[in-house]
């Protein structure tokens, strides 16, 4: 999970948590506010009516029920004595009983009552809540125990409202909280996010390139001094290594060059034995390879210290059939048959010398690790509107699949005392990479049907 996301849902559940919380305690307190009142209301009635019953002293009459607080009609009220004699009961009572919930004093209780009886707010299912209480009065010595309860329909209605509307409000607040908060935590991200944006853009090619620094000097321009320090010690690194292989390359160059000459002068001399001259053959092909390798050494340094083409408009098709009419009697002599389907002239935009270098060393390579006898390449060109691709086929042992990964690796080789015998220096796929990768190309290489092994370059045209 990204840290966008981390801190999204952190900030986001704090402050949901806090929301929720507060919430629940306005709803709590806005639910228990009316129910304190209709109490009060319920106590003020039972004791004007219980003051009412002691005044009342004889029981054969009606209570005077005229100035009461509140009509009693629109109240479920049972007055009854300590033994049990009813001394009130209240017109709601005719509707439905109350059964007063045993061990307490208040109760809230929902009945069923027909609308059609009587009006008292009820729900689609005619259910009707009410409030109660049980309130117990002293008089005359004894005690009388009033169960008064109000129907609260309208105002349970109100509270239900009031929870939808709160969980609406909850869930609009939750979706604001969420965006707000992915909105912030981008904008905290954002300098760590141009920071790793700038640290890809840095690359062998642009190591000049440096993390701009903030103004404020928080941890992130800490981290961005950091970093640009780091670069700095690559940069140096890369550079010397890069004079180093130039400049062993290039002293190397003369002297194996000397060398060579006079070997050369030595086979020359009539009056060599047979053991001497055949010593000589062999410490000059020595030197040749050594030649060889210190010019792809060369080669490769100028390419990763230029880094720079000089394109013009070229028919790949033409520049691959030179290098196979400069490969003619090497082919000739190793028996090499070449089938070719190269014919479609193909125009792209490119680096003649660069490609031309890139297509000697893959031909090279599908002659020199063929067949001894009998090998066979194949070559073809094709086009796509953006893009040219060209497949070269050779006969030849199978590369193992855990070599084939780190072929264009510098001076790896899968048989080093083949490749020695051959002639390889395990630079001329290293060298093909890189001159694909100055077009925006791609190279592979893969094991193919038929004892053949495939290398595929594709460039942009």
């Amino acid at each position: 999970m990204k840290i966008r996301k981390k801190i999204t849902i952190w900030i986001s559940g704090a402050a949901l948590f806090s929301t929720l919380a507060f919430s629940s305690l306005i709803f709590f307190e806005l639910t228990e506010e009316p129910f304190k009142l209709i109490d009060k209301e319920l106590v003020h009635m039972a004791t004007v009516l219980a003051q009412r019953i002691k005044e009342n002293t004889d029981h054969q009459k009606a209570l005077n029920l005229n100035d009461m607080p509140y009509d009693p009609d629109e109240y479920w009220i049972v007055a009854e004595n300590d033994q049990k004699k009813e001394l009130y009961r209240s017109k709601l009572t005719e509707f439905t009983d109350l059964s007063t919930p045993s061990g307490k004093d208040k109760f809230l209780i929902e009945k069923h009552i027909p609308r059609t009886r009587i009006w008292l707010k009820q729900d689609r299912n005619d259910d009707v809540m009410f409030r109660g209480m049980v309130v117990q009065k002293e008089i005359n010595g004894g005690f009388v125990e009033i169960r008064i309860a109000k129907p609260i329909e309208d105002l349970e209605e109100e509270l239900i409202r009031l929870g939808i509307t709160i969980g609406i409000s909850l869930f609009l607040c939750a979706l604001g909280i969420f965006i707000l908060s992915y909105i912030l935590a981008g904008r905290i991200l954002r300098p760590i996010s141009a920071i790793i944006h700038q640290s890809r853009e840095i690359s062998e090619k642009s190591l000049d390139q440096r993390i701009p620094l903030g103004k404020t000097k928080d941890e992130l321009y800490e981290l961005s001094v950091a970093l640009n320090k780091m670069f700095d010690r690559i940069q140096h690194s890369f550079l010397r290594q890069k004079e180093f292989i130039g400049n062993a390359s290039h002293e190397l160059k003369s002297p194996i060059t000397l060398l060579m000459l006079a070997q050369e002068d030595m086979l020359i001399n009539e009056h060599l034995s047979s053991s001497a001259e055949e010593s000589l053959i062999k410490q000059l092909e020595t030197s040749r390879r050594m030649s060889h390798l210190v010019k792809n050494l060369l080669d490769l340094s100028r390419m990763e210290q230029q880094d720079q083409l000089h394109t013009k408009k070229i028919n790949l098709s033409e520049l691959i059939k030179r290098v196979l009419d400069d490969y003619g009697d090497m082919l000739a002599e190793k028996q090499i048959h070449v089938h070719k389907q190269i014919d479609t002239p193909c125009s792209m935009m490119g680096d003649p010398e660069k490609l031309f270098r890139l297509f000697v060393n893959l031909i090279d390579n599908a002659i020199r690790y063929n067949l001894p006898k009998k090998g066979v390449i194949e070559i073809s060109l094709t086009q796509s509107r953006t893009m040219a691709r060209v497949e070269i086929l050779n006969t030849g042992l199978k590369i193992p699949e855990q070599d084939l990964p780190r072929l264009f690796e510098q001076f790896y080789r899968v048989e080093k005392s083949r490749s020695q015998a051959l002639g390889g220096s395990g630079l001329g796929l290293a060298i093909a990479r890189k001159i694909v990768s100055l077009h925006s190309g791609t190279i592979a290489i893969q094991n193919a049907p038929n004892r053949m092994i495939q290398i595929m370059v594709e460039l942009p045209v």
